[in-house]
């Protein structure tokens, strides 16, 4: 039995949240419930674990972030078979800074201020507990500033709009307080700093719970952020934390195939979570969880009260072809019939476990992740022999295809988009690579196909948050 039950000072978060569409836009009280005075060691140690709650909110990684990143991608589509509108605009690409779907923007940032709470504290005596949950918090605060600048700034090697960063918070929340967008540059250097300082600061923390942020999870942050940013010697240190972490990580390793089955669809919490093969992932209990409303498992199960979240069937038709062992994680049957062509249903985000519905934790960071992470940052060093190596090798462990390399970007990032369909990386994947959103079918008369340099890459930032900062700029388009 699931013994995960937040102990929250200062703020409780609601996790029983509606659907994205109609999500509230809360203003945040932080600032109006605490002064800034931590007290104590375990004072501090609640503030970090109420870090968790807001990072496993539905506008965050327990349902959006996630579901967004198949939906702004070929991977995922909205049936016509949905009973009401959520996700449906997002899919459709029908937002702009009036109707944004993109709560993160102030569900990350809630994020940060609690992490601010603990890394401008100077009142708790430092020692090595209070250095490991100021870590922490600095790991987290990179999380957030990570996925809000791969989601409302263009991509670092694109070359374009490189001024349009996000805002740097790192103070307490101060309602009067607001500031502008820093560029993309600092935005990266502020990231890196906070991973380096936070992986260094956990070193010797005892956390072995994947609903936790650790050392690992921040080295795995810090390989993909070098990846993104691309700055000249970035590969290399991609490649290298890569390596660390696969040979160094006692509490982590990558699933064998034999293993996907029960990894991702086992109704035991003990074959489903806290597994070698996860980095993190957002807890759900009988007691706390998402809700019939917002839980991807509502949404991806064929029969789930909120079913809509189908695969693309030539997705699924080019692993059928070899019969890859993880055809196992998609069922075709009982696919609605008004969508043509039908979808495939996913079984990898489970509705329920033998302890309930919604109670599947839902899984965000993976170590297998790391090796297309390698394979990538191999691939863009030149070294392309290397990656496809690497790359047949883990197509074989799956029976899929065998890759020839002549596009090896191309082709590591098809070989990553079967194995992590439903998981929320493709649109970052894509846009990481400069490349375009081509929707095979299933657009419903909306767009099909978005060029890498659309202003549809980068969201809008909601209009109640310009109108909060008056220095903050839209993204030109928006």
């Amino acid at each position: 039995m699931k013994k995960h039950i937040y102990r929250l000072l200062f703020i409780v978060p609601i996790l029983l949240s509606s659907c994205s569409e109609d999500r509230l836009d809360l203003i945040p009280e932080v600032g109006d419930v605490y002064d800034g005075n931590l007290k104590n060691e375990d004072q501090m140690a609640q503030v970090v674990q109420g870090i968790y709650p807001k990072l496993g909110s539905g506008s965050n990684f327990g349902a959006d972030i996630l579901i967004q990143g198949e939906l702004l991608s070929d991977n995922i589509f909205v049936s016509n078979a949905a009973g009401d509108i959520a996700y449906v605009n997002t899919a459709a690409f029908a937002w702009h800074s009036g109707n944004s779907p993109f709560g993160q923007y102030r569900g990350l940032y809630e994020v940060v201020q609690q992490a601010n709470l603990v890394l401008n504290d100077t009142n708790v005596p430092i020692n090595d507990n209070v250095l490991s949950l100021k870590g922490e918090a600095k790991i987290a605060r990179a999380l957030a500033m990570f996925y809000l600048v791969q989601g409302f700034s263009p991509n670092p090697t694109s070359g374009v709009n490189q001024e349009y960063g996000i805002p740097i918070k790192n103070d307490i929340y101060d309602p009067q307080k607001t500031v502008g967008r820093s560029t993309i540059d600092e935005v990266y250097d502020f990231i890196i700093r906070d991973l380096t300082e936070g992986i260094e600061g956990m070193a010797n923390s005892s956390r072995q719970d994947k609903i936790y942020l650790s050392a690992t999870a921040g080295k795995y942050l810090l390989s993909k952020v070098y990846l993104t940013r691309g700055k000249s010697g970035d590969y290399q240190k991609s490649i290298d934390l890569v390596d660390d972490i696969l040979k160094s990580s006692s509490n982590f390793s990558m699933i064998e195939a034999s293993g996907l089955v029960n990894y991702f669809t086992s109704k035991e919490i003990s074959l489903l979570e806290n597994q070698p093969e996860t980095i993190f992932e957002i807890s759900q209990t009988s007691i706390s969880n998402l809700g019939i409303n917002t839980h991807p498992g509502q949404y991806y199960t064929f029969n789930a009260s909120k079913r809509r979240l189908m695969m693309r069937t030539s997705l699924y038709n080019t692993m059928n072809s070899t019969k890859d062992v993880r055809l196992s994680l998609f069922q075709t049957a009982q696919a609605p019939t008004v969508d043509d062509p039908k979808g495939v249903w996913l079984k990898k985000v489970p509705q329920s476990t033998s302890e309930g519905a919604n109670t599947a934790n839902v899984k965000v960071f993976r170590m297998t992740e790391l090796l297309f992470i390698k394979m990538e940052a191999l691939a863009k060093l030149g070294r392309k022999s290397e990656a496809l190596t690497l790359l047949n090798e883990f197509a074989l462990t799956r029976k899929s295809s065998v890759y020839k390399g002549d596009d090896i970007i191309t082709d590591i990032l098809t070989e990553k988009q079967k194995e992590f369909i439903g998981e929320g990386l493709r649109f970052y994947d894509l846009k990481r690579n400069n490349l375009p959103i081509v929707k095979t079918s299933n657009c419903n008369g909306n767009i099909c196909e978005v060029s890498a340099n659309d202003k549809l890459f980068v969201f809008p930032i909601p209009i109640g948050e310009l109108d909060r900062a008056p220095e903050m700029k839209q993204y030109p388009g928006w």
